[in-house]
């Protein structure tokens, strides 16, 4: 009986070893990634985007959440005049897992970059199994178009600063000068309806808003809006 114990304790002890023990990909697997990036309500192509592969391993453990350890960027490519990439990638031997990202800035509006305003219907990142097999991977992409609002607090309005919700997003940003015209730009769906939110406390704490309901611009190039907003336009809420 005590033989039978210690021969499941060692068991145990083995599996518990061969579950901490760290796997890579072997190196040299060559993979080929290809597919389009295209917004189909505005039949636009995506171009001269960045996409990369990144190159993480996963470290064995127990623990509520996975230990993932980036390494690298191994390989990136951009999409053509048309929205297309077709590149191949080479697994270097220090990591197993590999995906496949989207250029993407986390400190700027939308969380994009500076040359394409746009947003996407699937993930930013995508996981590669089955290395060494073609991955075709396409993007839904829509693009936004600017707008410009021309806003001014008239001189009766009180209890500054006035915040205005950028659409699509939950950042704010402070309107602080009344009786002068404050310009900003700010980025939409063109096909959509979409809203104005200006918001304020009053002394007493209570929360005021004044909501614009916007219709779509169908435009591609910068639409432009004027507003003058009074005191007595700001409801409880």
């Amino acid at each position: 009986m005590k033989t039978r114990f210690h021969f499941s304790l060692l068991f145990l002890f083995t599996l518990f070893l061969t579950s901490c023990e760290d796997t890579f990909e072997p190196s040299g697997i060559e993979t080929r990634v290809f597919g389009r990036m295209y917004d189909t309500q505005n039949q636009l192509p995506l171009t001269n985007h960045k996409l990369r592969i990144g190159e993480s391993n996963l470290i064995p453990g127990f623990g509520p959440a996975p230990n993932i350890d980036f390494i690298q960027y191994i390989d990136s490519t951009t999409t053509d005049s048309e929205g297309y990439f077709d590149f191949v990638f080479k697994t270097s031997g220090l990591g197993d897992i590999y995906q496949l990202e989207v250029d993407y800035n986390y400190d700027n509006y939308f969380g994009l970059t500076d040359e394409n305003v746009f947003g996407l219907n699937q993930e930013y990142r995508t996981e590669l199994e089955d290395l060494g097999e073609d991955k075709e991977l396409n993007f839904e992409v829509l693009f936004f178009f600017p707008v410009n609002l021309k806003i001014t607090l008239n001189s009766d309005v009180q209890f500054l600063p006035i915040r205005i919700r950028q659409p699509y997003s939950r950042v704010t940003d402070n309107l602080t000068e009344t009786g002068v015209e404050i310009n900003r730009i700010y980025y939409i769906d063109k096909n959509s309806n979409w809203q104005i939110l200006l918001t304020r406390n009053t002394s007493d704490g209570q929360r005021q808003r004044v909501v614009i309901d916007m219709p779509a611009t169908n435009n591609t190039g910068l639409s432009e809006f004027e507003f003058n907003i009074n005191d007595d336009d700001f409801e409880n809420y």
